[in-house]
């Protein structure tokens, strides 16, 4: 098992990046399609006994697609000299483009998940579903729903256990 401690050193790193310019996200199997997509909220705790992030991705997102057939994911924080990459992920679908190759980031292999991770990346956790939920709407305040859900497509929260961390 991972020392949480390890991860915890590097949560206030990665919460520098959010929401903006934000981290990247690596779903899918190299063998197969992968996509890396921007995330701009994310989580971290323990529970179940186990150091874990949620992360939350819209049902119209095609990593949503991904998630959904692969349990694993990495989650990859870029020096800022990759902000100009992470905007293009952001902005452009993986459901007609791909990232890897419009934006030149190289992929590594991961240790102890088989989706890749990003090279340079100066953090990396590697991540295994554990649990999914749909936000529900009748339990949102109407703060939130008029801000983010104007247009009714409801994250779906992901829990995952961080089972390794890279960093430089």
């Amino acid at each position: 098992m991972i020392n949480v401690n390890k991860i915890w050193d590097k949560v206030p790193c990665i919460l520098k990046k959010m929401p903006s310019p934000g981290i990247l996200l690596v779903s899918g199997k190299d063998n197969k399609k992968k996509n890396v997509m921007t995330i701009g909220w994310v989580q971290f705790g323990c529970v179940w006994r186990e150091a874990v992030c949620n992360i939350l991705v819209r049902p119209s997102r095609y990593t949503f697609k991904l998630l959904q057939e692969h349990d694993e994911f990495t989650i990859n924080v870029m020096p800022d000299t990759y902000n100009k990459e992470i905007a293009f992920c952001g902005a452009n679908s993986g459901s007609f483009c791909d990232k890897f190759k419009e934006t030149d980031l190289q992929i590594i292999n991961s240790s102890m998940v088989s989706t890749v991770s990003i090279k340079n990346a100066e953090i990396i956790l590697e991540c295994k579903i554990l649990h999914k939920t749909n936000v529900n709407p009748e339990n949102l305040n109407d703060l939130i729903l008029a801000r983010y859900y104007s247009s009714e497509d409801y994250h779906q929260i992901i829990t995952a256990s961080i089972l390794n961390i890279k960093s430089t």
